[in-house]
């Protein structure tokens, strides 16, 4: 290090720009390399030219590697959801139980039909099949228990 640390330094500068802590790493990982090669050094012509092409290769698989975290962090983040999301979703999970604690209150078949439409998002003509329900006979459940459920929720 004392000898040609400064090289070294400058070499992987060379390829990694502006990210002191991943040069560092560099350095650090050139200098295990060598350490560990160190009897195949002694054997080679020019030390310093195989060193130098030893700090490129890492350098550049650094790079390789930082690059690819990067994109796999963004990946992720596409999947993680956004603070207003979560705030909607929070919301939803709020209104969701204040609704279904109030439909309690509804009749058993009142209560069935508005989960399945509301929550579950089955359709009147899936409602009508799940129940065996006459389709006046589903829409006049859902609005009773809407109904039901305003009133409740204007109570509370």
């Amino acid at each position: 290090m004392a000898r040609h640390g400064s090289q070294l330094k400058k070499r992987i500068k060379n390829f990694i720009h502006n990210d002191d802590e991943l040069v560092k790493d560099a350095v650090s990982e050139t200098l295990i390399v060598l350490f560990v090669q160190r009897e195949k050094i002694v054997g080679h012509k020019d030390p310093f030219v195989w060193m130098m092409v030893i700090a490129k290769n890492i350098s550049l698989k650094m790079l390789r590697q930082e690059k690819k975290d990067r994109k796999i962090a963004l990946d992720e983040l596409r999947t993680i959801p956004h603070s207003q999301d979560i705030e909607a979703d929070l919301h939803y999970q709020e209104m969701l139980e204040a609704v279904l604690s109030k439909a309690e209150q509804l009749t058993p078949m009142e209560k069935k039909v508005l989960i399945d439409s509301k929550v579950h998002g089955l359709d009147n003509r899936e409602l009508e099949i799940r129940h065996d329900l006459r389709p006046q006979r589903v829409r006049n459940l859902l609005s009773t228990a809407l109904a039901k459920i305003r009133r409740l929720l204007k109570g509370n």
